[in-house]
């Protein structure tokens, strides 16, 4: 990651500890930034980009050539968004797109070989049926706040822990958790 990108999450720390957005914080950014060194993913997605600090943690982790397309719902947190990214140096290797994710995913041309999934509770599910096509073998997709909703997250959790689809384990934050599962085909 670029010493541009570390500074923009700095500042968007102070930010949103002010302004009590939710973002993955330092910790879990840590830990997705050794996920995406260690598999060294070409192609990611994030579905749910707020202001844009995970974006920025997976674009700036990415090799080289590595691209991120973002899909965010709300027009105004987009273009929040690209906006952090482009401040952070990250432009080029982002697309935001505005939309619901479930009727936008069907129509991205990429197969995915990383997906971020921290958007609304409810539709994890829905948003991970959507994105299982475009999925490469061998893909993680990495789901956030599953312990803070785990009964919103229920089909969810079952799909990817018991459909033989995925290879799927908990990572523990404390009172939260994000759940990480490879994608089987």
């Amino acid at each position: 990651m670029t010493k541009r990108a570390r500074s923009m999450l700095r500042q968007m720390d102070r930010i949103t500890r002010s302004w009590f957005l939710p973002t993955i914080g330092r910790e879990k950014a840590t830990f997705i930034g050794r996920l995406i060194d260690k598999r060294r993913p070409k192609r990611a997605v994030e579905i749910g980009s707020l202001i844009g600090y995970s974006a920025i943690v997976v674009a700036g982790h990415l090799p080289p050539g590595g691209r991120l397309t973002c899909i965010e719902l709300n027009p105004y947190m987009a273009m929040i968004a690209e906006e952090n990214l482009a401040a952070a140096g990250l432009a080029t290797r982002t697309r935001v797109i505005t939309g619901d994710a479930r009727r936008v995913l069907p129509f991205l041309g990429s197969r995915f070989d990383f997906a971020l999934i921290d958007a609304t509770k409810e539709e994890y599910f829905e948003y991970l049926r959507a994105l299982e096509p475009r999925l490469a073998k061998g893909a993680l997709v990495v789901a956030d706040n599953t312990r803070l909703y785990r009964s919103r997250l229920k089909d969810y959790l079952a799909h990817v822990r018991r459909s033989g689809r995925y290879e799927s384990r908990e990572q523990g934050f404390g009172k939260d958790a994000m759940e990480v599962s490879r994608f089987l085909g």
